[in-house]
């Protein structure tokens, strides 16, 4: 009876034994996943729909491939790393299109910071290109200090160090400009 009991004892040492042995990890690993798990999203999500509204009123609508939500943080934002598409809605229900190859989303200060080739379309058929684009939906106002490009709808071009607009680009103030505008006589 006392040499069985001996082995159950043995048996339960070592058992015990190799399941700390097989559990522990470094400090320094321990450290990476804990980093790791602070970095990481609290979601991720996939072809996303986003849709912004103002006193009941639709005001833009935001489609991405995916969507990352950091929400976790202390200055929380939600990231889109394959880019958006922006549809812009004016108060006359007008729609003016800004896709970018990146885009962050803070929601502290609302506002959205789009970067990598933007392209937009306003509602009056003028075309803009940018490399980066901030839109800050608390003032309904976008602007950039990089260089961009527009081209009008009577085919006059712009090239400029900057700009800011209301977000239905009906009116828009642009920094030291060089271009070819078409005047009526």
């Amino acid at each position: 009876m006392q040499q069985k009991t001996l082995h159950i004892i043995y048996n339960f040492v070592t058992a015990f034994a190799v399941t700390l042995f097989f559990s522990c990890q470094p400090k320094s690993e321990q450290k990476k996943s804990v980093a790791m798990a602070l970095d990481a999203p609290i979601a991720e999500a996939f072809d996303v729909t986003l849709k912004y509204t103002d006193s009941g009123k639709l005001k833009a609508i935001l489609r991405t491939p995916k969507a990352l939500d950091y929400t976790n943080k202390n200055f929380d934002y939600h990231e889109f790393p394959e880019g958006v598409v922006l549809d812009v809605i004016d108060n006359e229900g007008k729609v003016s299109v800004i896709k970018a190859e990146y885009a962050i989303w803070y929601k502290p200060t609302n506002l959205v910071d789009m970067r990598g080739n933007v392209d937009i379309f306003t509602a009056d058929s003028t075309h803009l290109i940018a490399e980066q684009l901030y839109w800050d939906q608390r003032t309904n106002w976008v602007f950039t200090d990089l260089p961009y490009q527009s081209f009008l709808p009577d085919g006059g071009v712009n090239k400029a160090d900057g700009f800011d607009a209301n977000q239905d680009f009906t009116v828009l103030n642009s920094r030291i400009n060089d271009g070819i505008m078409l005047i009526k006589e």
